[in-house]
């Protein structure tokens, strides 16, 4: 009876757990069931949501905001604890009454007074480290306060008395007013190589200081090197066009037993401006003259109608524009003048600056190399083409100055080169234009992608700089009439702008792609000249 009873419950035991494991198979077949089900809709949806392209700046113009002005300084205002420009907004440089540098540390002599938050606000402020070649290329060294060896607090200068300078051995310093220099954001690696943007920020505020701005006594103290994995040949030969009347001190950040180097009195060149760092027209006007001048380049302006037509290309970079065959073609047709393709952002100084200073027209890919706009022909026409996603408008800033007309075409991807990779889609999803350059992964992935010129972008602003009379072409006889030439209005800024297609959210859409044909827009009117 007892075998019985447990036979009976062991099948009783097996019909439960029998029915336990159908129920859990049935419904993980039903989970499946149901996520293959939201996965076919979800899929189809999802695609033709990431077809949109990705918001651009539905109220800003594709001509450069530049908000920039000659500013109320109208150059650089040197003071007591800072030296200050407000053509684009107010930047600041640091002024530091006594610092040291060694390997481990930088030191702020312990008496310096604080700064005001007006002056830190405009990137004024003591940064917290700097950037020194050290036991590696770009070591993150501390700024911090503490005792200068051979510092008189009570006079706020270096000692000069022998017998008060027991601290000598410990530091040797540089008298007077002095011009100092960090590598931060000058990138150094086996992938990257130097940037003369960033370099020009520390460069060409030093380079008018001393000349324009009564810093003529001062030397520029660079805790860099001249390797070329270091600072660019465009940096090496703008030192060389002023070497006369620039000093400049490459230094080498001190070794351990070797005294600090400290200065009494340093205008700190470090960390991120705004680029408005050409305060007025005549600045730019003087920097262009001396670098063509030294390039033996003539100073000219713009060309009506239009004679040299110029497309740039990038070596050993990967930001360059794709189709270029397309873009060459629509410069050509639309502009009647065959484009030239030059080579930009390597070379020396003037190799790189007459790319650009014989054009009338030119069209270049976002990157570092466009410094060399600084000495492009006044009243030129300047086309800034960016990757998708990547958008910064500095140039803008730079420029202001400058006297040229800059316009911005925004990249996308084309419908024959495939579906678009899914991190690309994702960061489209995420973050679209506005936000990517402040996203560091999303940022540092768009920039070094090739960019694609939209076809129909580029002859709707060569259209409408022609209609404009922005650009005069041959046989366009109202922009070359006598009236229109002696009205000089092509010379103003564009306040109006062209509006890039972009901005209109088309009707249709590719599958996989943004890529923006004719039948998406309305056709272009003919014959507008």
């Amino acid at each position: 009876m007892g075998m019985f009873e447990r036979a009976r419950s062991s099948r009783k035991v097996l019909e439960r757990s029998s029915t336990r494991t159908t129920r859990k198979v049935f419904r993980s077949h039903r989970f499946l069931l149901l996520v293959s089900f939201v996965f076919i809709l979800t899929v189809p949806l999802l695609q033709w949501f990431l077809s949109f392209p990705p918001p651009l700046f539905n109220v800003k113009p594709s001509s450069s905001s530049s908000t920039c002005s000659d500013g109320q300084f109208n150059g650089y205002d040197v003071n007591k604890h800072s030296v200050c420009t407000d053509s684009c907004g107010k930047i600041c440089f640091p002024r530091v009454h006594g610092m040291c540098v060694s390997r481990k540390q930088v030191t702020i002599c312990e008496d310096q007074q604080p700064l005001s938050q007006e002056i830190v606000d405009a990137g004024g402020g003591l940064p917290d480290v700097l950037r020194l070649i050290t036991h590696v290329p770009r070591a993150r060294v501390p700024v911090k306060r503490g005792n200068c060896p051979g510092w008189d607090s009570r006079s706020h200068k270096p000692y000069t008395s022998p017998g008060d300078e027991g601290q000598k051995e410990q530091a040797k310093w540089v008298r007077g007013v002095h011009m100092v220099a960090d590598v931060k954001l000058m990138p150094n690696g086996p992938n990257v190589g130097p940037n003369p943007h960033h370099e020009a920020e520390k460069l060409i505020p030093a380079i008018l200081l001393s000349h324009l701005y009564g810093l003529e006594n001062s030397t520029l103290h660079w805790f860099t090197s001249t390797d070329p994995s270091t600072i660019s040949e465009w940096s090496l030969g703008l030192i060389k066009v002023f070497q006369q009347t620039l000093r400049v001190n490459f230094l080498n950040v001190p070794n351990d037993h070797e005294p600090q180097v400290c200065f009494e009195d340093a205008i700190l060149f470090s960390g991120l401006t705004n680029a408005g760092y050409i305060p007025n027209v005549g600045a730019n006007n003087w920097l262009r003259k001396r670098v063509l001048g030294y390039c033996n380049i003539p100073v000219l302006d713009a060309s009506r109608p239009v004679k040299n037509v110029v497309a740039l290309k990038r070596i050993n970079s990967s930001r360059s524009i794709a189709n270029m065959g397309e873009v060459l073609t629509v410069l050509e047709r639309e502009l009647m003048v065959v484009p030239k393709v030059m080579t930009s952002g390597s070379g020396h100084l003037c190799e790189q600056v007459k790319a650009v200073a014989n054009a009338d027209v030119v069209i270049t890919p976002h990157g570092s190399h466009n410094i060399n706009f600084l000495f492009a022909r006044p009243y030129a026409i300047v086309l800034e083409a960016f990757p998708l996603l990547y958008y910064i408008n500095w140039f803008g800033n730079y420029l202001h100055a400058a006297n040229i007309h800059h316009y911005e075409l925004h990249g996308t991807w084309p419908a024959n080169k495939g579906g678009m990779p899914s991190r690309m889609r994702m960061y489209s999803l995420l973050y679209g234009w506005k936000r990517c350059f402040f996203v560091r992964k999303c940022m540092n992935y768009t920039k070094g992608q090739n960019v694609f010129i939209d076809i129909d972008d580029l002859e709707g602003l060569l259209e409408y700089l022609m209609t404009s009379c922005r650009v005069a072409v041959k046989n366009s006889s109202r922009c070359l009439s006598n009236a229109e030439q002696e009205s000089g209005s092509w010379k103003n800024k564009d306040k109006l702008g062209y509006r890039s297609n972009h901005r209109v959210v088309p009707k249709w859409r590719e599958q996989h792609a943004w890529a923006l044909t004719q039948e998406v827009f309305p056709e272009k009117k003919q014959g507008a000249l």
